[in-house]
């Protein structure tokens, strides 16, 4: 008597089985978008002084990428511990190999370092694309989801430009993608994500922590006794940290001197004049903003290097220029609200769910140590992937409860990336304008 082999498949085996080399698709998709975004402000003057777009540090960042080992790097801070020893030396070697190609040598420095920047944003599209893969969250949803990511505000302003804040949030989305994999993923990728994230921002460590919790408590509930192994995997990470720290010292002689004192590890502009506009403005920048595009920038002139003008975000705008009558930042509230419902009832009993909730909690209440108001559009790549994760996981329990929405919610989030993308790519023209003014 012969027997059928079984059909049931394991989670873990469902999960591979859906893979299948989206994860590739979705980051040759945006890196081609990110480059393209590239073009349009290549021949800018972002490349020559600091602050022209939302405070960025453009010309800061891209001298210390193109610059030599025993060229000055001290103007990258001690907050981003490592930056340079890691990524110096690519963005040299890429533009070594694009003028070998036969570009000269000043579109070849350009050139290259968007390549880095944008294979970095590309790369965090993989990583919450795999965290939501992870975290159970349906095939479709997940594209769609991560596609939003991609098409945000912050990542399509942020990733072209060369700015430190892309790898410290593609070093966060990986820290999460890993640990939404669980015991599942070998010791080592936990702590090359934690090393990367802490290496590229000093003040990763906490979320490092919040996820190494969760960890441990995944470990806990496999094995059935205490764990504490991911605790001391991230405590090692801090360590080798420290040590890439040090190295880059002295490869790199002329780095910023590392702080003698924990307060001295934060931002020389960072502060906040608390009013009573503030709590609505974060809560704007931090869920709005940075993933639809507003209406309200401007241009400043005061404080601007050589007499050029800033292109900076609106402080006074209300909630409502910020498309909601339009429909599109109306959508994403929907989503928002419906995330969030089904965030509280699935951080109950899910770790990882939990954890993505107090790495958020923690991005918001860190703002004044890290970040200054107007430079909030750069850093929100810091914050947006947890924003998508946590509005993805919510989502997949909502649609647990409500099984009818599956459909519509999907038809949502795809009308919704659609209109995002439209939305966002004009708002980049716009910005690309209003620069070269």
């Amino acid at each position: 008597m012969s027997t059928r082999p079984s059909r049931s498949i394991s989670a873990t085996s469902r999960v591979l089985i859906r893979w299948r080399g989206m994860g590739a698709l979705l980051a040759v998709a945006f890196y081609s978008l990110f480059f393209a975004a590239h073009h349009r402000f290549h021949n800018t003057p972002v490349y020559m002084t600091d602050g022209v777009l939302f405070g960025s540090r453009t010309q800061t960042v891209f001298n210390d990428l193109i610059a030599l080992r025993e060229g000055d790097h001290r103007s990258i801070g001690a907050e981003h511990p490592a930056f340079t020893l890691l990524h110096q030396p690519a963005a040299q070697l890429i533009i070594k190999g694009l003028q070998f190609l036969g570009l000269d040598v000043n579109s070849a420095r350009k050139h290259g370092v968007a390549v880095l920047t944008c294979l970095a944003g590309a790369l965090g599209v993989v990583m919450v694309y795999h965290a939501l893969l992870w975290g159970g969250v349906g095939a479709l949803r997940c594209i769609l989801l991560a596609a939003i990511y991609g098409a945000g505000t912050c990542a399509w302003i942020v990733v072209p430009l060369p700015e430190t804040w892309t790898f410290a949030g593609l070093g966060l989305a990986a820290v999460a993608a890993v640990a939404a994999r669980g015991p599942l993923a070998r010791w080592w990728l936990h702590l090359l994500a934690a090393v990367y994230a802490m290496s590229c921002f000093v003040g990763n460590v906490i979320p490092v922590l919040l996820l190494a919790l969760v960890r441990c408590a995944q470990d806990t509930a496999a094995a059935q006794k205490l764990s504490a192994r991911p605790l001391v995997t991230a405590l090692a990470a801090a360590a080798i940290t420290f040590g890439l720290a040090n190295l880059q010292r002295v490869v790199f002689p002329r780095s910023a001197a590392l702080p003698t004192q924990l307060l001295e590890w934060r931002e020389a502009d960072a502060g906040w004049t608390a009013t009573a506009e503030t709590p609505a403005r974060v809560a704007r920048e931090v869920f709005i903003s940075n993933i639809v595009a507003p209406k309200a920038i401007t241009t400043k002139t005061q404080g601007a290097a050589r007499g050029r003008a800033r292109v900076v975000l609106d402080e006074d705008a209300s909630w409502s220029g910020f498309d909601l009558q339009t429909g599109v930042g109306t959508a994403w509230l929907l989503l928002l609200v419906l995330g969030g419902a089904g965030l509280v009832w699935r951080a109950v009993d899910d770790p990882f769910t939990l954890g993505i909730a107090a790495v958020l909690v923690w991005s918001i209440a860190a703002l004044p140590w890290y970040g200054s108001p107007d430079r909030l559009l750069l850093l929100a790549c810091l914050w947006t992937p947890m924003v998508v994760l946590a509005v993805g996981l919510g989502l997949e329990r909502t649609l647990v409860r409500w099984p009818r929405l599956a459909v519509p919610v999907t038809l949502l989030l795809a009308a919704f990336l659609a209109a995002q993308i439209t939305r966002n790519w004009i708002f980049l023209q716009d910005v690309a304008r209003m620069v070269r003014l």
